[in-house]
């Protein structure tokens, strides 16, 4: 009796242990959701930064429009243990990308000038983007402001989050190449053979940023606009954002990431030719990322198959890739 009472109990027990494993493998995603957003809610009145704010209620955002896009063929352990890796490395470029790339227009500097693009580009008709700047109150320049200087990064940095969340670490992978990875090499070589500088800077205007800077600092810092490095990030963004199933999350950060193009224009920052080469320059890097990752993965299918994958019938996985592709 004493026997069947214990096995009855680590029956239940485990039954109990199975049904809250399968809720919190189906509800996870908003639990993060709640948890971001508990974290937004207690610094509303703090003194920080809108921007840091919005970001905290932005990865809310993220995380409960995940759902969609959650992979349910995907193992957790095989999964977290190249994420968790991933994610560090990826904090590790935020934290100390800028030093890098700081030692780089300073050697950048040092060198001779091989094509001076800034007596071209201001002599060209519209290139100024002037047309985008008849309208400019200030509300609109400090909120346009604030989406340039957080432009760099959170156009890819939210989606890898997201599909963090989601459990897709080729979807991660994609983003980060097509945003970041790739392009900074893809794109030094333009930096280092044209010389062009801000519209601001050359055409002797404010500076759109409002940075306060010596002249010294401005001739640095408005280094590098063939082609525009904001615009291609953003732009290779969008391109990967308008391939998400939830909507929401789909216009809402596809408009953003076009804000950040625009505002690189309205504040003085790129020329239009500097922009238009950087959505061609996004587009081509993004159609790369995709060739190198569909064929590194044919390569190691059978590995993905006995290790990161689920034994889930195979018409899941071709409907899943079905409505990927929608």
């Amino acid at each position: 009796m004493l026997n069947f009472m214990k096995k009855r109990v680590l029956r239940t027990s485990k039954a109990m242990l199975l049904k809250a494993f399968d809720f919190l493998n189906k509800y996870y995603f908003i639990i993060i959701g709640l948890y971001f957003l508990y974290n937004a809610m207690k610094i509303v009145y703090a003194n920080t930064g809108v921007d840091y704010k919005a970001f905290k209620f932005l990865l809310a955002f993220a995380a409960f429009t995940a759902y969609s896009e959650i992979r349910k063929d995907v193992k957790w352990i095989p999964y977290l243990l190249l994420a968790v890796p991933f994610l560090m490395f990826l904090s590790y470029i935020n934290v100390h990308g800028y030093a890098f790339w700081g030692k780089m227009l300073s050697w950048q500097m040092s060198k001779n000038i091989v094509v001076d693009l800034n007596p071209i580009f201001s002599k060209i008709p519209l290139n100024d983007a002037a047309f985008l700047r008849v309208y400019k109150p200030e509300t609109l320049t400090w909120i346009l402001r604030m989406v340039y200087n957080n432009g760099f990064v959170l156009p890819i940095l939210l989606p890898i989050y997201r599909a963090a969340i989601s459990k897709d670490f080729k979807k991660m992978v994609r983003y980060a190449l097509s945003g970041h990875i790739v392009q900074v090499f893809l794109i030094t070589p333009f930096y280092l053979t044209f010389h062009l500088q801000e519209v601001w800077y050359v055409l002797g205007h404010p500076d759109g940023l409002a940075r306060n800077m010596t002249p010294a600092q401005a001739a640095g810092v408005s280094l590098n606009c063939f082609p525009s490095m904001h615009t291609s990030i953003a732009f290779a963004a969008f391109l990967l954002v308008m391939r998400e199933k939830n909507k929401l999350f789909k216009y809402v950060w596809g408009f953003f990431c076009l804000s950040v193009i625009f505002s690189t224009m309205y504040l003085e920052i790129h020329w239009v030719i500097d922009v238009l080469a950087g959505m061609l320059f996004a587009y081509g890097t993004v159609k790369l990322v995709d060739f190198v990752l569909d064929k590194g993965k044919i390569l190691i299918q059978s590995i993905l198959r006995s290790y990161y994958y689920k034994s889930i019938p195979s018409t899941y996985i071709s409907n899943y890739y079905t409505n990927l592709l929608q």
